[in-house]
This record gives structure tokens, sequence and C-alpha cells, in this order.
């Protein structure tokens, strides 16, 4: 297979974006997704501006022409009239931009002089400035593959967009928690030549961001691009595939897809047709399907037009299949999707189907004129938004004489791809203007360059050699987000490592799964607790709920919290007594069960003297009072 991607001279570029685990890039606002309804909205129309030299980004123009209004959701109290694009932005998120300074200098990328922040026109209704921000960080770089290295060309540093919750005809909803959320993207040179190394590569970026600890985790919060070509094909860019396991698969099934419309040009040259021989003329069919049994064309006949248009020599050709379960009907249909309001089309290589019948297949050809080697396509919508869908159909045909277009493609289900808009320019960059350029000091470059993160294999190995952890938790916590964090606890807080990773790896996901929100537990939490841990202020049965607790008033003290809770240190003497009472309320037991009945007796103590001594500590005087006892 490899063999195969040769000859074809495939070429892959990888565009990998990561969301930071920090405050927002521009504002002081938190970077959390909330699933509870906002309190506000607002709504707006965006529309594209010129560059410097004057030029519109043909992307942001069809986007425009689609005539689309968005409606914002936001929160009172965790978004801020910067997200709104009411006032101007603050300074970038000085932990932010060290973090993409840590991932250049490990990625051996010469960082930039002065970092200057661009606006990038983006009217899709992500951002509601109309515009993306994004500052360039550091150009090229290597990335370390097992039998290569590849190219970096740019690692930049970005605010992530609005997330859509709602798309209907005219309108999109977004929501505005996820605006701003700091993202890395690092690009990679054309030098990848397989699926195979597509994903190799990703892993091996996916894991430098991750040594940094400081990334988010979960799907939707790391987002890959692939940029795609072929000898005889077009550079293509798929956007959105989430699922690294993928990756492979929207290679080659654009290659498969590529191959698939070079193949349809060459058919298209061996009948002899001319792409001037593709007319957009369009024929009103409403006779023909007066009575027609098609439920979706009936719904519609009263307040639309139902139009036609031929297509000379493409007869087999719609119905070529490009990617698994998607012909070049598909593709049309794609296009009418994008960029009219039309549900759809109908095509003759799938009829007759649908409820249309055989009869009203030969009539329509009848009426359109078409020949043995002729198709045709239908449209059923209000008659402007017809003819529009049947223009785009037209040019999206004549595209097809010159095999394949460059443009951007979304992925979709199972590696499968669907066109989104035309390739950007650089027409739609242009500066920052709310505030200046940031310089980037020799002196701070080598104080992160003094503090970079260890790699996953020198993790494994401090922490099995110097913090007695098992293979499995050092396996376990080398790519964890907290690993930096766990080596603080361990090196300079002088915390037991196994009770810190456990915490970490298992305590935390615990937490979560019983519906605590997370987020709101800190680092100064976390290690506060481990070291009262430490100290036997508070026992390993309860330090769990502790922090539950916590995060409910994370403005408190932890000693406010343990005394909240009744978890203050006990004596001996206290303990024995509480025991004895135990004892006592479980005489006949006893007498039955003798030195059997510890269990039962163990955890109804437990149950009672639960966060007031360790587990040991209380079996420990249970066994001397039941020998007494006995």
């Amino acid at each position: 297979m490899q063999e195969d991607y040769k000859e074809v001279g495939l070429k892959v570029g990888l565009e990998v974006h990561q969301q930071l685990e920090t405050g927002k890039l521009f504002c002081r606002c938190p970077s959390i997704l909330r699933d509870e309804k906002p309190n506000r909205t607002f709504e707006r129309r965006l529309r594209p501006v010129p560059s410097e030299l004057g030029e519109y980004d043909k992307a942001a123009l069809e986007q425009f022409k689609r005539g689309i209004s968005y409606l914002y959701e936001y929160y009172d109290d965790s978004n801020c009239l910067v997200e709104l694009d009411e006032e101007p932005i603050k300074e970038i998120d000085e932990q932010a931009l060290k973090i993409a300074i840590e991932i250049a200098l490990l990625s051996n990328a010469k960082i930039m002089d002065e970092v200057s922040v661009m606006r990038k026109t983006v009217i899709d209704g992500s951002n509601t400035s109309g515009f993306q921000r994004t500052a360039l960080i550091a150009l090229g770089g290597k990335i370390k593959l097992k039998e290569k290295e590849i190219s970096i060309q740019t690692i930049i540093l970005e605010e992530d967009a609005a997330r859509p919750i709602e798309k209907k005809e005219n309108k999109i909803t977004y929501r505005l928690d996820r605006l701003g959320i700091p993202l890395i993207e690092l690009s990679t040179a054309p030098e990848i030549f397989s699926p195979e190394e597509a994903k190799e590569a990703a892993i091996a970026i996916g894991e430098i961001f991750r040594i940094t600890g400081k990334v988010k985790r979960g799907l939707g919060t790391i987002r890959q691009d692939i940029n795609i070509s072929i000898k005889k094909g077009a550079r293509v860019e798929i956007k959105g595939i989430q699922e690294l396991e993928l990756i492979g698969e929207y290679v080659r099934r654009e290659v498969q897809r590529q191959l698939k419309l070079i193949e349809l040009k060459e058919e298209l040259e061996k009948r002899g047709i001319k792409k001037e021989e593709l007319k957009e003329e369009f024929f009103d069919l409403g006779e023909v399907f007066a009575g027609t049994s098609c439920s979706i064309i009936k719904e519609k006949m009263g307040k639309a037009k139902l139009l036609g248009v031929k297509l000379k020599g493409f007869a087999g050709l719609i119905g070529l299949e490009l990617q698994q379960n998607r012909r070049f009907g598909t593709e049309l249909a794609d296009y009418v999707k994008a960029k009219t309001q039309a549900k759809g089309i109908f095509h003759s290589d799938e009829l007759p189907k649908y409820g249309i019948s055989e009869e009203e297949v030969k009539k329509t050809k009848e009426k359109l004129n078409c020949k043995e080697r002729d198709a045709f396509v239908i449209v059923c919508e209000e008659k402007k938004e017809a003819e529009n869908a049947l223009k785009e159909v037209v040019e999206r045909c004549i595209h097809a004489f010159e095999g394949v277009p460059e443009e951007t493609r979304d992925a979709v289900e199972e590696g499968n791809t669907k066109y989104s808009r035309p390739l950007p320019g650089a027409a739609r960059m242009y500066p920052e203007t709310d505030i200046a350029a940031i310089k980037i000091s020799k002196e701070e470059i080598q104080k992160i360059r003094k503090e970079l993160p260890l790699s996953t294999e020198e993790r494994c190995k401090l922490y099995i050699t110097k913090f007695s952890l098992s293979p499995q938790l050092a396996e376990k916590m080398k790519s964890h987000n907290k690993a930096r964090f766990f080596e603080q606890l361990v090196q300079e807080k002088k915390l037991d490592a196994t009770q810190a990773a456990v915490l970490l790896l298992e305590g935390i996901v615990q937490l979560k799964r019983d519906g605590v929100q997370t987020e709101r537990i800190s680092e100064k939490m976390i290690g506060e607790v481990l070291k009262a841990l430490k100290e036997k202020h508070i026992t390993k049965e309860v330090h769990l709920e502790v922090l539950k607790e916590w995060s409910k008033n994370p403005e408190k003290s932890l000693e406010k919290i343990i005394s909240s809770m009744q978890l203050g240190k006990t004596s001996e003497e206290e303990l024995k007594n509480a025991v004895k009472k135990i004892i006592e309320k479980n005489k006949k037991l006893i007498e039955e069960k003798k030195e059997m009945a510890l269990s039962a007796l163990m955890g109804e103590a437990m149950k009672e003297l639960k966060g007031k001594a360790s587990g040991a500590e209380i079996s420990r005087i249970l066994k001397e009072e039941l020998k007494k006892m006995i």
C-alpha cells in the first residue's frame, strides 16, 4: 500500500489545534464549558471587510451571501464585554503565551523576537467580531517519528471559536463559553507520505502538547485539520477531525475521492464533452410532475417551483462513487446545501426512485432535450432558490473538467468528507489594532528553557527509581495532565508519591463521576489535602469527601472545611470509649460469633468513626477491646 501512495504522489500536512488549560486568551474570563441554560442572548449579522490591499476573502464572501443571522447565548457570571465584542481586548494571557513558547522549545522551533496579533476574517458566526485573533509564535522545528523527522512550518497561538448549539434554515445559535479559549496550532510541512505516517505524526504532536501539563483533555479539546494533495489532484483541507484513530482513514478516503474525480475528468474527455457545452438553462417541470407520487415534491409544489437542468455528457457519472456511500451526486448536493437555502437535489442516475416514476423520468428527459449520454438534475424550491441551486450544480460540473477543485471540506462520519467552503487566501488577514506587539526577550526564553518538562520516558524512569511508584502507576502518570504538578508535590513538598498519584489518577475521576465540579478543585487545594493526610489531620477514608466539600466553598480554608465536617483529631481515650460503646451494644453478636464478629463490628466502627481516625487505628483498638470482652 505504501508503494501505491508513493505512485500517486501523496503529500500530507497536519494542523493540530489544542485547547490550553488556562484562562481565556484576550480577557480574564474562565475557560470552562457549561451545561446549564445561559441567561442572556443577542443577535447579529456579519459582513466581510477588505484586507489592507482592498481585497475580499472569497470564503468570507461566500459565507456572507448565505444571508444567515447568528444568535449568541452567554452567561452574566462567566462572559464579559470582550467576548460580546463590546469593548477592546485585554493583553494576551501570560500563561498561555508561556505554554506556546514551551511547545516551540520542545519542538526546536525558532521563536519570534516579537509577537504581533493578527485578525483573520471569519464570518460563519463562530466569532462575534467577524474575525479570529491569531499570533505567530515560532517558525521551523522538527517532530520525530519512528523512522524519520518531519518539519514544522508554524506554531501559532489563537482563540477558539464559539460553540454551535443549533442550526436552523436562516439562523445559527452559538454559545460564548468556548469563545476565546486559547488554542495552540502546530502546522507541519507536507512531508507525510502515507495514512500511517499521518496518524503517527498526530500522536507525536499530541504527546508534545500533553507533557506541558497545561492542555485540556477530552473530546473536542484537540482537533486535527489535514492538508492533502496528490500528483494530478489539488490541495484540499479537511477540517475538524476529532478521532485520532480515524486520521489514516480520512487520508485514504480523500486519496480515493481525488482519484475518482480524476477518473471522472478523463471519462468526460473520452466522451468529447467540453465544459462550454454546460448551460445555465433551467426548465419548469411543473406539468411533468403534476400528478407525482413523490411526497417530497408534492409537499412543496404549491409554493415552490420544480426546475430542471440538462448536464450534457454526464449520464452515469453523477452516480460515480467517490467515497464509501458518497457519490458525485452527493458532492453536487453538498455544494447546493452549502451555498444556497435549498434542501437537496434529485439526479437522473438515481431515478426512478423516491416516488418518482419511470414515466416522469422519460418526460423530464424529453422536456430537457436529453440525449443518451446526458444527465439531468431537478430541484423543487422557491423559484429564485431553485435557480441558485441549479447554478451551483452547473458550476460544480464545470469544475469536474479540471479534475479536483481546491477547497475546504468538513470531516463527517467514518472518514468521509463534505464540501464546506473555498480555500481561504491571504486576503483575510490584517493586523490587530487594539494591543501592541509583545517583545520576547532571550532571557525570558532561557528561563522557560531551564524549566522545560521531562519527556514521558524520563518521567517513567524517575517515578519508578526515585519516587518508588509501581510500574503500573508510573505508566499512567507519565502522560497525565498533572504530571508536572505531581513532580512538584513529591520533589518540593515531600508528599507521598503513591497517595498523590492515586488521588490524581483515580480520586479526581471518581469525584467527577459523583457529580463534583472538579474544575473548582485547584492544585493548591489538592496539595493542602495531601499534606493534611500526611500529617494525619484527616484520614485516607475521608480525603475525597473533604475535597468534595471544599469544592462547594473553595474560598474557605481547609481548617474550616475540616471543622465543619467535624473531622478534628480524636484522642486515643475518645476512640476507646467509642469502641467500647459499640461492643456493649453488640454483646449478643459477640457471644454468638466470638472473634468472627470482628468484621461486622469494624463496619459499624468505621461508619461511626470515619474521618476521626485511620482504619488501622480503629482496627487495633477494636481488636484489643474485643479480646478483653471475650
